[in-house]
Parts: C-alpha cells; sequence; structure tokens
C-alpha cells in the first residue's frame, strides 16, 4: 500500500491556489481533474483557520511534520478516501 494512500486531500479555491502556490510549492497538485490540492496528513477544521499537518521529507528520509494555518475561504473541500487513485479513475475519461 502506498504511503499517500491515506492522505488527506484539501482542495483549495482559486483565490487560495493562487496565494499559497509559491508556500505549498512541495505539496501542491495541480492539474487535477477535479482542481488544486495538498495532501495532508491532518487537518483540523474547528478553529478560527484550517490548520494543515504537511509532511516534509528531507534527504535523511525522516519526516516533519509542517503546521500552516490558512483562511476557512481558501478552502473549497476536504477529502478523505481510502483508495485515492481507485477515486481520481472515476474522473478520467
Amino acid at each position: 500500500m502506498s504511503k499517500r494512500r491515506n492522505r488527506t486531500r484539501v482542495f483549495l479555491t482559486e483565490p487560495g491556489r493562487v496565494e499559497l502556490a509559491t508556500l505549498l510549492t512541495p505539496w501542491l497538485r495541480v492539474g487535477a481533474p477535479f482542481g488544486a490540492y495538498v495532501e495532508c496528513r491532518k487537518v483540523d477544521l474547528e478553529s478560527a483557520y484550517v490548520e494543515l499537518v504537511l509532511d516534509l521529507q528531507p534527504e535523511d528520509d525522516e519526516s516533519v511534520d509542517v503546521r500552516l494555518n490558512v483562511p476557512h475561504h481558501y478552502v473549497a473541500a476536504v477529502l478523505e478516501a481510502g483508495d485515492f487513485e481507485a477515486f481520481s479513475a472515476l474522473y478520467s475519461g
């Protein structure tokens, strides 16, 4: 099973994608049939800002948590899918 398989995907609004593109470069996936998203280890929607917990993989392969708080209006949707590749296949022609 892929390490990425059980990640939560946070889809960004267009203003969120534009504003955060530089900051989120290591994590941002653009060009997906359903919009730009970032893969997160954890997402907290209950605060004044949405907290995204992202994995940073330095060269020594040890994961480092990166926590980023973004305004709620930058988030279009949060998707948790057990098999994201199978979900993505629904959208490929």
